[in-house]
């Protein structure tokens, strides 16, 4: 390949000083203004100044790496725009928020404190991974939960950010690879906040430590013994069966995703020695067999799996017979019309959250596509693994649909989560191609800036939707220490036979972080638009006590634009007779309705 660069190593230094400089002023800066309240958006709470600052370092970490001839400056540049990727999504950490992320997320934190305390063990969680991790980095470090568990997701980002590139290297070999792959990876292409997130989430953390299992794939179907049918076991096959049951430990259902990706590969090798040509690739049948019996013995035992299977089989029977129509279809319907409502379309909502998403999927089923046509430059044993991949993504399709149509909450979006971690190797190798026939053209000079301009927007796309925030409609899942203040207050003065509502966000979410697993139905409730006028008709029952906090009222009135609650919902709350507030702390309130 002809030379890319047109940068000498004394610019790739004062590039690089830039960038690190710049990056380490913006944490500095970002750091020295903490959130101080509950923040809507996170982006418009930090500081101009340090976004300006990381997006100058990933600029400059970009130019470098695709411009630059020297392997050590290469490196510097890719370690410069991890730092900057990693700079945005540790945000929530540097600016000391208490915590990020709500609804699962607390009931983590409240899995978390019992593991730490000693009050349950891993056996009775279907995926204790991050649990486990988060209670070990709290007794080691002496942090909080809270904090503890913040810091397994930015943990699994950086097994995403070392473990792709190596992967799209393994694949294709050479510096382009890894330094396409680097970039391809910073952008986290997987999280869409849809059902993939970069809080405190078994699934997603799951997704984004499935990179290492690939990896160590890769080198296991070229390591020798690819003469044996059978292949054999050795130390390499147990530390891959290892990962795979990490994956399983975070999380089953993304776990068996791994082992449609060990199932396709091992079909793809047997239909390919059906006509007794040599073997180029070690068996994974081994690896396929051992893991296959790791995972029945894990959900076989684990609470929960085998009703949400059941369940999944009957909507999904009952979607195929007519008897249902509830599915992904009613809850895209649903979405579409409020945004609708709210001024907003599912188009303009699709391109921000799955812009980059889709020409990552163009690229990939161009290089397959190539593939397939044995149009590549590339060697056999490339192109044959990337039909490897290309398999386990059309493997992996019936399950999104069994989802989608299985009404099974959101696991179609996990789902496309997941693939969309294959599609982003596969993105990055076509990519790879494409610089390397650029490189052999008259335009060779400016394809290093061209492609590290190019990742800058991208980056800067991605890096707008790695939060909820109004810019796609949602409030961001910050959770203050004030709100926790008043929800362990509101447990104290009410005892635990109380019934409690909150405003579309049941307040058992917070018991379970603060005081127990345990739910007795009473803190389950919500309280939806038709009724917020009319609280005391709710109270018939029996007395009843309302919280609501900050956030609830920059969601409902800010991101969502009043489409659930307006204003004047909220200010009849203090009008209506039999409504008492009990307490107020600047953050959360609670009302006493009877």
């Amino acid at each position: 390949m002809k030379r890319l660069a047109h940068i000498t190593d004394r610019s790739a230094q004062l590039l690089g000083l830039i960038g690190f400089s710049s990056l380490t002023v913006a944490l500095l800066v970002a750091h020295a203004n903490p959130a101080t309240g509950y923040e809507l958006s996170i982006y418009a709470s930090t500081p101009l100044w340090v976004w300006i600052g990381i997006g100058v370092a990933f600029l400059m970490g970009a130019l470098i790496a695709f411009s630059t001839t020297s392997h050590l400056y290469r490196r510097f540049g890719i370690v410069l725009g991890g730092a900057s990727s990693f700079a945005v999504i540790s945000l929530p950490v540097v600016r000391e928020y208490l915590f990020h992320g709500i609804h699962d997320s607390m009931t983590h934190v409240g899995v978390t404190r019992e593991f730490t305390a000693g009050t349950m063990t891993p056996y009775e969680s279907v995926y204790p991974g991050i649990h486990s991790v988060a209670a070990f980095i709290a007794g080691f470090t002496g942090f909080s939960v809270w904090q503890s568990l913040m810091l397994v997701p930015l943990g699994t980002a950086l097994v995403f950010y070392i473990f792709t590139p190596l992967v799209v290297r393994g694949i294709v070999g050479g510096e382009t690879a890894i330094t396409v792959g680097a970039f391809s990876a910073f952008l986290l292409v997987p999280l869409h906040q849809l059902a993939v997130t970069i809080h405190a989430h078994p699934s997603s953390q799951a997704i984004l430590f499935a990179p290492i299992v690939l990896y160590l794939v890769v080198g296991y179907l070229r390591s020798p013994g690819a003469e044996r049918t059978l292949g054999s076991l050795t130390a390499l096959t147990g530390i891959v069966v290892l990962t795979v049951g990490a994956t399983i430990l975070y999380h089953p259902m993304q776990a068996f995703n791994v082992l449609l990706i060990l199932a396709a590969i091992v079909f793809v090798q047997l239909l390919s020695s059906s006509d007794r040509s040599p073997w180029t690739h070690r068996s994974l049948i081994p690896v396929l067999a051992v893991s296959a019996v790791l995972f029945v013995a894990w959900i076989g035992q684990a609470p929960g799996i085998v009703p949400v299977l059941t369940g999944t089989a009957d909507s999904l029977a009952a979607y195929v017979t007519g008897s249902s129509s509830a599915g992904a279809g009613s809850a895209i319907g649903s979405q579409t019309a409020s945004l609708s409502a709210i001024g907003s379309s599912p188009v303009v909502v699709f391109l921000k959250l799955f812009g980059v998403s889709t020409l990552f999927i163009i690229a990939a089923g161009s290089l397959v596509l190539t593939v397939l046509t044995r149009s590549t430059d590339g060697s056999v044993d490339t192109d044959r693994m990337i039909v490897y991949l290309a398999t386990s993504l059309l493997v992996m399709v019936p399950v999104f649909g069994v989802y989608m149509f299985g009404n099974v909450g959101q696991y179609y979006f996990r789902q496309a989560g997941f693939m969309m971690f294959v599609v982003v190797a596969l993105g990055a190798i076509a990519i790879t191609y494409g610089i390397m026939a650029l490189s052999e053209t008259k335009f060779r000079v400016a394809v290093g800036p061209s492609v590290a301009t190019v990742f800058v927007v991208l980056f800067l796309l991605s890096s707008l939707v790695l939060f909820n925030s109004p810019y796609i409609h949602r409030a961001n899942q910050h959770v203050t220490d004030a709100r926790v203040d008043g929800y362990e207050t509101t447990f104290e003065m009410t005892g635990e036979d109380a019934i409690l509502n909150g405003v579309m966000q049941e307040p058992q979410r917070y018991y379970d972080a603060i005081v127990s697993l345990e739910d007795n139905g009473q803190r389950d409730g919500t309280v939806n638009s038709s009724q917020m006028n009319r609280l005391r008709e709710k109270a018939e029952a029996g007395d009843w006590h309302l919280i609501i906090s900050q956030n609830t009222y920059e969601r409902e009135l800010t991101a969502y634009r009043e489409h659930r609650f307006s204003r004047s919902d909220f200010e009849s709350i203090d009008r209506q007779v039999g409504v008492n507030r009990v307490f107020s702390n600047g953050d959360t309130e609670l009302y006493y309705v009877r």
